[in-house]
């Protein structure tokens, strides 16, 4: 800190009195060339500005708007005991901020709109339980939002049109999310929530893409504790297949793993996976993968460059127990 004398004639300091550089305000006053600091400047508490959208020219002050919470974040926190430097109010105050906080309650939780808080608390909980980003959160406390607005909760849970908006809002994010995981983390049973979700698409009209194969390579890769360079061999052998339309009428859970099979029996790939262990992760049968394999197993040498044609074929890694002994699907 400057020990020296900063008085000037207009009472501005502009210049540095060591090095003559120029003099910039942050959180204090410091010289841009040498950095020497000449004093500190009493805290701003003006409203922070951050550039908004063209209907607010461009500036704005305070959080965003969000639609992940019951008033959007427009509402104030009523304190409690202590004030904002943390001094212990008085007893008549404690009162008159009890008052407060009940009518800011009761202003919230409008008649028409008593189920939004318990309902967007639900889709916070199903979406940390499936560990998704905050946009696939946004997208289903915008639907959960309008279901509410065209007064389609009468007579259904909460909790299951809270799993259903979650699981078309990743849809529309291109999450990769299945129905049995959301059913999972919902409080609802299964048949409740795939029903909602038929139920909101309609009476909404939501119009859902569905995921493309490439879309659960890198979690079924993730699953099944596979490195990157087997997963992008898959992508490129999904790829070939695409282009071959041999992706056409098919799940794209299955036609991804099978890819993801069918390149770790390469020879520069070779991996012990068995094609019970990629079915439970994918979620489709063991003769899915299979039927799959068959179909691309010929693309490999043209789809991956550098790619043996020597394959290990599966049934020597595929089979059935029976009485304790492992018995192959193929020719000995």
């Amino acid at each position: 800190m400057y020990r020296g004398s900063l008085s000037t004639a207009d009472g501005r300091i502009d210049t540095c009195p060591e090095c003559g550089g120029r003099i910039v305000a942050r959180s204090e006053l410091v010289c841009r060339d040498c950095g020497l600091v000449l004093g500190s400047l009493p805290p701003d508490f003006r409203p922070r500005r951050r550039r908004s959208r063209a209907r607010d020219g461009g500036r704005a002050t305070g959080a965003p708007l969000s639609p992940t919470r019951p008033n959007r974040c427009l509402s104030s926190y009523v304190g409690r005991r202590r004030d904002a430097r943390g001094n212990r109010v008085s007893s008549r105050t404690q009162r008159r901020l009890h008052r407060q906080r009940t009518q800011q309650r009761r202003a919230a939780r409008a008649a028409n709109k008593q189920t939004l808080q318990p309902g967007l608390s639900e889709i916070a909980r199903v979406c940390a339980v499936l560990e998704v980003s905050d946009s696939v959160r946004a997208n289903a406390s915008v639907l959960f939002r309008r279901a509410l607005a065209e007064h389609l909760l009468y007579g259904r849970a909460y909790e299951s049109i809270a799993g259903a908006t979650v699981y078309l809002g990743s849809r529309q994010a291109q999450v990769v999310r299945t129905l049995t995981e959301v059913t999972n983390a919902s409080r609802c049973p299964n048949n409740s929530v795939v029903r909602d979700v038929r139920f909101l698409q309609r009476e909404l009209e939501i119009a859902v893409d569905s995921l493309s194969a490439t879309a659960y390579l890198p979690r079924l890769g993730s699953t099944l504790g596979l490195d990157e360079r087997i997963v992008r061999r898959a992508r490129q052998l999904l790829e070939a297949a695409i282009e071959e339309n041999l992706h056409s009428g098919r799940d794209p859970k299955g036609v991804a793993a099978g890819a993801l099979y069918t390149v770790s029996l390469l020879e520069e790939c070779r991996v012990d996976l068995r094609q019970t262990e990629v079915a439970a992760a994918a979620d489709v049968s063991p003769e899915t993968v299979r039927a799959r394999f068959s179909e691309f197993e010929s693309l490999c040498p043209d789809a991956i460059p550098g790619a043996s044609t020597e394959m290990e074929r599966p049934a020597s890694r595929a089979g059935t127990r029976r009485n304790g002994s492992r018995h192959a699907t193929g020719d000995d």
